[in-house]
């Protein structure tokens, strides 16, 4: 009796949540949703047409040359969302409503998903790049090569692998027919599409046309093109990724107000994409973070404009989806209390800013790119034009006094003998001057806003980690000022799968711990992605042997001059050259000094610890 008791109780009870779900079907299917679907101009709208495609596969591509089989890559998320479909239909077999109902919700957040594979990246401004040299390149942890192939004009970039053993195509040399050649076994691709060009070891050249014919020995090739003064890369390989690269415009020719005047610089942060781009969208940290303190450590009335409570900050209307964001700013200092600000996200990697003040007039312009290279590492580009003099702010110029002057004045001679050596007596001595632009004083002491923000960013990715939290639960954001950080956030989490997604065989799950040498680092953050900087250090190195050399030379012969003056009564001569003998250690000392300018922010005397405040 009891088990029919209860036997009646569970079919009632199914047949109730059966009505339940059929109601919920018919209400669902009684009141169909409504898309919005918001452009951020009418301009804009055109131009974003071919990058508004819904893309549900990371890559799906048919490629018709041999170079590249025919593949079907299907991506994570969609993956997920099948499994996620299955699950919930084997737990409701009998009810294909549900089920229907999931598939359509999981349908549509793919629609709305952005595709880390499937956008133009920024390389390298292509000043920095060695047009004589393969030059080593990550995206999305993939490793590449990048190239000129001047035969063509072109630049090409190849996956950092040679199909033969695998070794990296970057330590090769660039051949006089525009060719990569392996520097391993000497293998050799053409840059346009990876086609295998040479295998010397082969045994005839009939065996070599055979091997060469084969997809196995052609090496990965990924769309590219320089626009804005940059090499960007598509970061998917294939037929399809080519015609769909040639119809997306890069992040920078999106641009309302166009493209901004000048060099690009470039540094490699050592913290992730996350932070790397909250630091981005939250302007008021300038305040604090890179304001000016007293003697005392307290921050300084004199030195400041001081800072503004921050009241306007908010996302533009219809302006959140797939493809980015716009916020409406105001200012958050007493010199820029009446401006306004846009700072338009264009994923992955375009934040550009717009300043006007309270009669409409341009302020300043600023045009931040990145590009997540691998876990806990970022390129940062930056590009700023300043439209009236109080608009650029930070660190600025150090206090300059009597010692700075008197030390200027006795110097004034041997800087004098630097050019003199500079003009004559290096490789190239236009590129060695915008390498000593960038990495000596007074061009070297925009490292120090950088060290400020990367000692930050730092903490706060590691912070992070060692919660491990959602950032709504690590943060707490009461403030208007906060509303940058928390809608990068939410873009991330609704579109972006809430962080990179990474290349397939890269795992973030190292430890973003890094020493504080690390941090402060120059060589990786800039040097040797910029070959002016690394053609400076070189020349600089060889100054530093022939200062030692002629040192070396003039104690030699003021000893003899020494011991033969001696017997002649004659003096002179050996102290003139020990004087010289010293000046030439002294010179070799301070271009110690200038070399240690392009490797880290760390004293090289003292405590190891700069004084960034």
């Amino acid at each position: 009796m009891m088990l029919n008791d209860k036997k009646q109780t569970i079919d009632t009870r199914r047949r109730a949540l059966e009505a339940d779900n059929m109601s919920a079907t018919t209400s669902a299917t009684a009141r169909p949703v409504k898309t919005r679907v918001f452009a951020r101009s009418s301009d804009a709208r055109r131009r974003w047409t071919t990058t508004t495609r819904a893309m549900a596969s990371r890559h799906a591509t048919v490629v018709l040359d041999k170079c590249h089989p025919t593949t079907t890559t299907v991506s994570s998320s969609r993956r997920l969302a099948r499994s996620t479909t299955r699950s919930s239909t084997r737990a409701n077999a009998s009810d294909a409503s549900v089920a229907s109902v999931t598939e359509s919700a999981t349908e549509s957040a793919s629609s709305e998903s952005f595709d880390w594979f499937q956008a133009w990246y920024p390389l390298r401004p292509t000043s920095f790049l060695d047009a004589d040299e393969p030059n080593e390149v990550r995206v999305l942890g993939k490793k590449l090569v990048a190239y000129l192939d001047k035969t063509r004009g072109e630049w090409c970039v190849l996956e950092d692998s040679c199909p033969h053993r695998r070794a990296p195509l970057s330590l090769g040399y660039v051949q006089k027919d525009g060719a990569l050649a392996c520097r391993y076994h000497g293998w050799a691709f053409d840059g346009k599409d990876g086609t295998c060009v040479s295998i010397p070891m082969s045994v005839d050249e009939t065996a070599e046309k055979t091997a060469c014919a084969s997809p196995r020995s052609c090496a990965q090739s990924f769309p590219c093109r320089v626009e804005d003064g940059i090499l960007w890369v598509w970061p998917t390989s294939g037929a399809d990724a080519t015609l769909k690269s040639a119809g997306t415009p890069c992040a920078t020719s999106l641009a309302e107000e166009g493209t901004l005047p000048g060099e690009w610089g470039m540094v490699e942060l050592p913290v992730g994409y996350a932070p790397a781009l909250e630091n981005q969208f939250d302007p008021s940290h300038a305040e604090w973070l890179h304001a000016k303190y007293d003697e005392e450590g307290q921050l300084s009335d004199k030195a400041n404009a001081g800072f503004v409570a921050m009241t306007k900050f908010n996302v533009r209307e219809g302006t959140m989806n797939k493809d980015g964001f716009v916020v409406d700013h105001g200012g958050y200092n007493k010199s820029n209390a009446d401006v306004s600000a846009s700072r338009v996200f264009t994923a992955p990697c375009s934040s550009r800013s717009e300043y006007v003040d309270a009669k409409g007039k341009k302020y300043l312009s600023a045009a931040i790119l990145y590009t997540p290279t691998e876990p806990g590492r970022t390129l940062m580009f930056t590009k700023f034009q300043a439209h009236q003099s109080g608009a650029v702010q930070g660190a600025g110029a150090k206090k300059v006094t009597p010692a700075d002057r008197l030390n200027s004045l006795v110097s004034a001679p041997a800087k004098s003998l630097f050019d003199f050596y500079i003009d004559n007596f290096t490789s190239d001595p236009a590129l060695v001057r915008v390498g000593l632009s960038h990495g000596t004083p007074p061009g070297s002491s925009a490292y120090n806003l950088g060290d400020q923000d990367i000692l930050a960013m730092h903490g706060v990715e590691v912070e992070m980690e060692s919660l491990d939290k959602p950032w709504k639960q690590s943060y707490y954001l009461p403030t208007p000022a906060d509303a940058g950080v928390s809608t990068f956030r939410s873009w991330m989490d609704k579109h972006a799968g809430g962080r990179v997604a990474w290349a397939r065989g890269v795992v973030d799950d190292a430890s973003k711990v890094k020493s504080e040498a690390e941090q402060l680092d120059r060589y990786h953050r800039h040097t040797k992605h910029c070959v002016a900087c690394k053609t400076a250090l070189a020349e600089l190195g060889k100054l530093e042997e022939r200062c030692v050399l002629t040192s070396k030379y003039l104690l030699a012969g003021g000893l003899f001059l020494a011991v033969t003056g001696a017997a002649f009564d004659q003096q002179a001569p050996a102290t003139i050259s020990a004087c010289l003998a010293g000046a030439s250690l002294v010179g070799a000392e301070m271009v110690r000094d200038m070399q240690h300018e392009f490797v880290s922010s760390v004293p090289r005397r003292g405590v190891p610890k700069p004084k960034l405040w």
